[in-house]
């Protein structure tokens, strides 16, 4: 059917849309806080490396260590961060995005590195004491904790070290014999230990099999193998990825949640302290038969007091480990 516009229904759309088209006078103001920001701010967390109170240095030697009041000599200072995040007095966790720079960072995990390569020191010159990254704008609020995992996640962990970016890729942080990597690598000679009293923390009682080329021959163990030797010259050869099958599992992750309460960036950073995670070890004595240390063995009674303080043990809401400081 045909429409057709008499004069008056014509005048009368002229005149709607002369109406349409006149913007208003006084437009409805905006509220920016009404808006939905998607803005973030650069955010920093600063750690220190100390012994019974004092900066850590390597191969300065430190007296007062554990049960004993034994002489050390720190020779490594190493850990791994990941998943760090901000969590508010009702429980709500808000991330901080790492800022990767596939040199301490990647993946949301950082690598904090003490060690300089002086002194006896593993490693080399370049250290690492903060995380970087960003958090929305606004999201800081007092009484907010600080809350992390020392350690790496499950697929992280088991991941091929040879094909991963910086810091994921380092020799000295994976444990060829566990397939996995040393959450923390935390090496010292004591007054009883001169030889090395080394502390290796990393998942274990993990499935499945790995194989090493080792002098021209591959061998193949389970990944929850001890040690064979109590240095960390046991963690040798090169993992060869065409013969190896990863965990599928681990009975002992040994994956802790650190969290830190009434965190204020600005005033305060997180002291790390050998001090406090030796304080119920005699560090002059090692379990027979087990390596000079703590290999993260679960029968390994030198692990009992650092897992303690590391809140892997029976209590995991304790840990001495890590603690605020002021700036």
């Amino acid at each position: 059917m045909n429409r057709f516009f008499t004069p008056a229904s014509l005048l009368s759309a002229l005149l709607l849309l002369s109406a349409c088209g006149t913007p208003a006078a006084n437009p409805p103001a905006v509220n920016p806080s009404a808006t939905p920001s998607t803005a973030s701010v650069d955010f920093t967390v600063k750690f220190k490396g100390m012994v019974n109170g004092q900066p850590f240095r390597c191969g300065q030697e430190y007296t007062g260590i554990g049960t004993t009041g034994s002489k050390i000599r720190s020779r490594d200072f190493r850990f791994y961060v990941s998943a760090p995040r901000l969590v508010a007095a009702d429980g709500t966790e808000t991330p901080i995005t790492l800022t990767a720079d596939n040199k301490w960072q990647t993946q949301n995990v950082t690598l904090i590195d003490f060690e300089d390569g002086t002194g006896g020191c593993e490693g080399n010159a370049d250290t690492n004491a903060e995380i970087k990254g960003t958090i929305p704008a606004g999201t800081l609020k007092p009484g907010m904790s600080l809350r992390y995992e020392l350690g790496l996640p499950f697929a992280l962990n088991h991941a091929d070290a040879s094909r991963a970016a910086s810091p994921l890729n380092l020799t000295s942080m994976f444990w060829i014999w566990r397939f996995g990597y040393k959450f923390a690598r935390l090496d010292m000679a004591t007054t009883g230990q001169p030889q090395g009293y080394y502390i290796h923390i990393g998942s274990t009682g993990c499935t499945g099999d790995m194989a090493i080329k080792h002098e021209g021959h591959d061998h193949a163990a389970p990944t929850s193998s001890p040690a064979a030797s109590a240095s960390p010259a046991a963690d040798h050869g090169a993992l060869d990825p065409s013969l190896s099958k990863p965990p599928a599992s681990c009975s002992e992750p040994n994956l802790s949640t650190i969290t830190l309460t009434n965190f204020d960036a600005e005033k305060q950073h997180v002291e790390a302290d050998l001090g406090r995670l030796l304080s119920e070890n005699n560090v002059d004595v090692n379990q027979a038969d087990t390596p000079g240390g703590c290999m993260s063995g679960l029968d390994d009674s030198d692990c009992k007091g650092i897992f303690k303080q590391l809140g892997l043990g029976s209590d995991k809401n304790f840990q001495g480990f890590f603690a605020l400081k002021a700036n």
